[in-house]
């Protein structure tokens, strides 16, 4: 079984690699101002989450907690799914790519659910307010990328798709919100 020190260096590797990914779509698109700071937003969102993690590591590392049992596994499906995506995409991502694909792209990526696995380290810290932060802006993204679909793409298949992730994830929200309510 992994440690808790193993999970979240492997969480940041995959947020920093996605991170790199939305920053060299950035550069494709430079010549667009709104694609440009689109992508370079998407970028920052994940330097965003490198930082949380990193809050994580410093609170477990003060706890002496880095080397407990992990909240998640190194094997889950999502890790692995999103490595070989990335793998892939940065391969995809050089000039001439389209942004109807740098959108789906973008869309395959956050459907890895990654972000769970993340929330699920930000709960190791029994912050809620650090879990609520990032679905708070993990929604602001997502509706950010599904405004980009509908008018780059208009394909309404990948626009549903973007949708429902999103109101997942707010439905997330609104349950943490009432939990810690009561």
């Amino acid at each position: 079984m992994a440690t808790t020190r193993e999970a979240l260096q492997t969480a940041i590797a995959l947020e920093k690699e996605s991170m790199a990914l939305y920053a060299r779509i950035a550069r494709i698109f430079a010549d667009d101002p709104k694609l440009q700071d689109f992508w370079f937003g998407m970028a920052r969102d994940e330097a965003r989450h490198v930082g949380a993690l990193d809050l994580v590591w410093t609170v477990l590392d003060l706890e002496n907690k880095l080397d407990a049992p992990s909240p998640i596994s190194l094997e889950d499906s999502t890790i692995v799914k999103l490595r070989a995506l990335l793998e892939r995409f940065q391969g995809e991502a050089r000039p001439g790519l389209r942004i109807e694909r740098a959108l789906e792209m973008a869309l395959e990526v956050e459907e890895t659910e990654l972000e769970d696995l993340v929330a699920d380290l930000l709960k190791a810290v029994q912050n809620p307010d650090e879990y609520e932060r990032c679905l708070r802006l993990l929604v602001h993204d997502l509706g950010e990328l599904g405004y980009m679909i509908e008018t780059y793409c208009q394909d309404a298949a990948l626009l549903a798709r973007c949708d429902d992730l999103c109101n997942r994830h707010a439905e997330s929200l609104r349950h943490s919100s009432v939990r810690q309510a009561i």
